[in-house]
């Protein structure tokens, strides 16, 4: 099935939840272990899991576009540039949850390894696991707005014309469980990394 698509960028999104108080990685003991030494200071539990949390879900959104391009040929740099992320922290009943939505439009195909061969013809190549693919009667045009991208004429007249895309940065996420799976295992190694190092800022009075 092709990843190309001739259609206008739509919106799509997905969301990756990552529960910081399963036995996976031991973070349950982490916050537990931040309980017991912040015991007697107001909040300071709160303030140390809180921060090593946020850390910990900004590393997971930047990592997103490293386990991204493990699978898709796309760059960082485009990652960033065609996604927004949003990230929820909740704690209830004693679980705490990490919750965060990636948005982005369709990628533009140009963005997807696209190279003009000796025959003058176009070929693109989404997911790295994939051929180049091969398409008939796309050409490169720049628009009025400085945009570049590849368009294909939509009937037997100069215009109008269609900008072909790949898939969403979301729908790349979405299709391939292993990219939420090393997203989520990020969130918890970095968590479990600067756990210690937000309790300390804690009884140091480093945080206000």
């Amino acid at each position: 099935m092709s990843d190309i698509y001739n259609m206008r960028p739509a919106d799509a999104k997905n969301a990756i939840d990552i529960f910081l108080t399963d036995d996976v990685g031991g973070s349950s003991g982490a916050i537990e272990r931040a309980e017991r030494l912040l015991a007697g200071l107001s909040h300071g539990a709160e303030k140390a899991v809180g921060s090593a949390i946020k850390r910990a879900a900004i590393s997971g959104e930047a990592y997103a576009a490293r386990a991204v391009g493990k699978y898709y040929v796309l760059k960082v740099s485009d990652f960033k540039r065609y996604t927004q992320s949003k990230r929820r922290i909740n704690t209830s009943n004693g679980q705490t949850t990490v919750d965060i939505e990636f948005r982005g439009v369709h990628v533009p195909l140009l963005r997807f390894d696209a190279k003009m061969g000796g025959d003058g013809r176009f070929r693109a190549r989404v997911k790295r696991s994939s051929s180049a693919e091969m398409l008939r009667h796309v050409f490169r045009a720049t628009m009025g707005t400085g945009h570049i991208g590849l368009f294909e004429r939509a009937g037997t007249s100069r215009t109008p014309i269609e900008q072909l895309f790949g898939p969403s940065t979301p729908q790349m996420m979405d299709a391939n469980d292993d990219v939420s799976q090393e997203i989520g295992d990020k969130i918890r190694k970095t968590f479990e990394e600067r756990i210690d190092h937000e309790i300390l800022a804690v009884l140091n009075g480093w945080h206000k």
